[in-house]
């Protein structure tokens, strides 16, 4: 009785051994941001991964009716002024998220940089992410908020401004007024 109690003993600890190794490992295989080449690997991401070019053309001066023909709701819409339809590459939908993509790993990188155990080290990464994500919101404002006019300002809709890393899957944010 004896003999099997310690054998047991023996199997319990190595087993508890090998369980504190496997309880320290992140459950989900997410990256841990602890140094500064990690935060600027993550900044690579930063950029808005999408074009406003072909929507932005199509809304201005610089288009030709070519007349009838097949055109696709990504080229016609912009053209006259509806909203487009398409959520395809280059549309203005693709374009919203990829920049609150980018807004999300900017402020991934800012949280990480803030948590540092040295932040000094991250003074580069630090202004980078702060620069991509003020890139990021001025294209959403330029693209989808009215030009700032002080008169109506208080009642126009802006764009949600993130500032925060998100933890939840899907948040809702408050569209607040240009002003």
């Amino acid at each position: 009785m004896q003999k099997h109690l310690s054998i047991l003993a023996i199997i319990t600890l190595l087993t508890t051994a090998g369980c504190k190794k496997f309880l320290e490992q992140p459950p989900d295989n997410r990256a841990q941001l602890t140094s500064p080449e990690q935060v600027s690997r993550l900044l690579a991401t930063a950029y808005p991964g999408a074009s406003y070019v072909q929507f932005a053309e199509l809304a201005s001066d610089n288009v030709t009716d070519r007349g009838q023909g097949e055109q696709g709701n990504e080229v016609v819409d912009p053209y006259t002024f509806t909203d487009v339809r398409s959520e395809e590459q280059d549309s203005p939908e693709y374009y919203w998220n990829a920049c609150y993509s980018a807004i999300a790993a900017a402020n991934q990188a800012l949280e990480a940089c803030e948590k540092a155990a040295n932040p000094g080290a991250y003074y580069a990464q630090k202004g980078e992410a702060l620069l991509c994500r003020a890139y990021a919101h001025f294209m959403l404002v330029t693209f989808f908020a009215e030009t700032y006019d002080p008169a109506t300002a208080a009642s126009k809709p802006g764009v949600p401004y993130v500032t925060e890393p998100e933890k939840e899957v899907v948040k809702q944010y408050d569209r607040r007024t240009v002003a």
